[in-house]
């Protein structure tokens, strides 16, 4: 009986074993391939705008504890927006400490995340608890280090593989920055790299581009690689509240500035992505800010030096035109130049009120740290730099002034097409230029580097041109800047 009992016993056991091996060897294979639902937070062109992290990370935190499985990405352009974190006292370290505070999993890079230069943006990196990826870049002999092209995240047993890629021009086959902090990478076009990586698809149940593209670029990437299921995109600050359906390709973007989150939720059965789908988060809508953040951020910006005064508006400047012929005006002045150029892009702050001017104020039109360079160009030299630049643009509808100046002004003469044909400069009292003389020209570093005329890179280095812009103001006394400068005439 009692070895009937232990027999029964064994027997049992044994079963037990196998059931419990069973199960596990089930599970095991249902984590690998089974049913989830995984949520993907994404931003992109954040810019610095730490003021909307404490609303953003109280949606982070509800959304995680609603939902198991939740990944955070970026999707590039961190930096260069805020004179918090632009010129913080360890440049875009704020940027970092806060991204690390929310959790993210995965970064991906914009043009703008070179803006510091690789010796800091590696330091920041190297501070980073996410991943930051890079298809396209080939970094790994510079001081920068190679980025991993792509990089697989398993959650609830499904594995994502995210792959990377950044914008560059079709001209200088780099990225909207200064070269100046590319030295030793270079770039490959996304159009000629979707082969390399096509069979990713086959090691992972979703895969996902988490591009620096633009819209229109990530088309045409989903267009040559039906392979990705979703692209989580940025560049082009385009808020696309629903997704834009290319091949079969879901294309998702949230503006910019952190204005909105993006959330894409991926459904799984049996391993296979059953459901894909996206909608933006309007962060207006969160009603409690987290604590702890807002913290992080009140710290960040006491800084007693971003409230000083540097100077007045007497009044408003209400457009970024105004803005920038303060900043050509101050250019020119410091430098000693007979006109300066600033390029649209590079004006950050498209307004500022009536009243006091502080050093913050300044950070924020100019967060790029430029200097300005001195060129000597003829007439003919100084229509080829605008005209370049219009003309570079091929659609009529993305033409537009791009370079505000100082002290004077330009009309920008189009034939028929729409193509720019010639430049009609006048001085500041209305007179036409002089054909026949030289002139002192002053152009932000970035300008000079990357815009195509015939000093391009040769010129001569001079002073900051926040610095210009403050010894400006201090000097000038209140400031009256109402008037345009460009000009476009009718077709």
């Amino acid at each position: 009986m009692v070895v009937k009992q232990r027999k029964s016993f064994n027997l049992y056991f044994i079963l037990l074993v196998v059931v419990v091996m069973f199960g596990c060897f089930n599970n095991k294979k249902s984590s690998k391939s089974g049913d989830a639902e995984i949520v993907v937070i994404s931003t992109n062109d954040m810019h610095a705008q730490i003021s909307q992290f404490p609303k953003f990370a109280t949606f982070v935190k509800e959304t995680r504890e609603k939902f198991p499985n939740v990944i955070l990405v970026d999707a590039g352009d961190r930096f260069s927006g805020s004179p918090f974190v632009d010129h913080a006292k360890e440049r875009g370290k704020p940027m970092i400490e806060l991204m690390n505070k929310v959790g993210y999993n995965l970064a991906t890079m914009g043009n703008h995340d070179f803006d510091y230069g690789q010796t800091v943006l590696r330091k920041r990196l190297s501070e980073a608890q996410f991943k930051v990826i890079g298809a396209n870049i080939r970094s790994d002999g510079s001081e920068l280090g190679q980025l991993p092209p792509y990089l697989f995240v398993e959650e609830a047993g499904i594995k994502l593989c995210f792959l990377s890629f950044i914008e560059i021009s079709p001209t200088s086959h780099i990225p909207a920055t200064n070269p100046e902090h590319l030295e030793g990478i270079t770039f490959a076009d996304f159009k000629g790299e979707a082969d390399t990586y096509r069979k990713l698809k086959d090691e992972c149940n979703a895969f996902i581009g988490l591009t620096h593209l633009g819209v229109y670029a990530d088309s045409v990437l989903a267009a040559i690689m039906p392979e990705l299921d979703v692209i989580i995109g940025g560049h082009s600050h385009t808020l696309l509240k629903e997704p834009k359906m290319v091949n079969g390709v879901m294309i998702s973007q949230t503006g910019s500035r952190l204005h909105y989150a993006g959330v894409t939720v991926l459904k799984f059965e049996k391993g296979k992505l059953t459901d894909k789908s996206y909608h933006v988060v309007d962060l207006a809508n969160i009603e409690t800010p987290d604590a702890e953040v807002a913290a992080m951020i009140e710290s960040y910006s006491n800084d007693p030096d971003f409230k000083v005064v540097v100077g007045k508006a007497a009044e408003p400047m209400k457009y970024k035109e105004n803005v920038a012929s303060l900043v050509t005006d101050a250019m020119a002045d410091r430098a000693e130049c007979d006109f300066a150029f600033y390029n649209s892009g590079g004006i950050r702050l498209n307004t500022i009120p009536a009243g006091d001017i502080t050093k913050g104020m300044i950070y924020q039109i100019e967060p790029f740290d430029n200097y300005v360079v001195k060129h000597e160009l003829s007439l003919p030299e100084m229509k080829a730099l605008v005209l370049n630049r219009f003309n570079s643009e091929t659609s009529n509808e993305y033409r537009r002034v791009d370079l505000f100046i100082s002290k004077g002004s330009y009309t920008i003469l189009r034939d028929k097409t729409g193509k720019g044909v010639d430049v009609v400069f006048k001085d500041k009292n209305g007179r036409k230029l002089n054909e026949g003389r030289r002139y002192k020209i002053g152009l932000s570093n970035y300008v000079s580097t990357t815009y195509d005329f015939s000093g391009k890179g040769k010129g001569e280095k001079s002073l900051s041109i926040t610095e210009a812009v403050m010894q400006y103001l201090q000097k000038a006394g209140p400031v009256v800047y109402n008037k345009k400068r460009t000009f476009i005439n009718p077709k």
